[in-house]
């Protein structure tokens, strides 16, 4: 069972939410069931066009951002900072 997260537009509402289905045929199948019946989160929206259907779905991996708290501490550096304060000379 693969996970996924689908957005859809259609008819100038946004609907958006995640499921669970075998594959990407069945995802998009069970996707607009959900629609239909409510069970996907909707807003409305007049952004796009409304006399078009945009679907965009994509399989969510882990369900995480793949980023181990546990490794890391509060207050760590990442990177170089831009300005380095030092003691002025004048």
């Amino acid at each position: 069972m693969k996970h996924y997260f689908v957005q859809i537009r259609y008819k100038g509402k946004y609907f958006n939410g995640t499921l669970s289905a075998e594959n990407d045929g069945e995802a998009l199948k069970l996707a607009e069931r959900k629609m239909k019946a409510g069970e996907l989160q909707c807003q409305g929206e007049d952004f796009y066009d409304k006399t078009r259907t945009f679907i965009t779905y994509e399989e969510i991996k882990n369900g995480t951002a793949g980023v181990n708290i546990k490794e890391t501490s509060i207050g760590v550096q990442v990177g170089k900072p831009g300005v380095i304060s030092e003691e002025s000379n004048t």
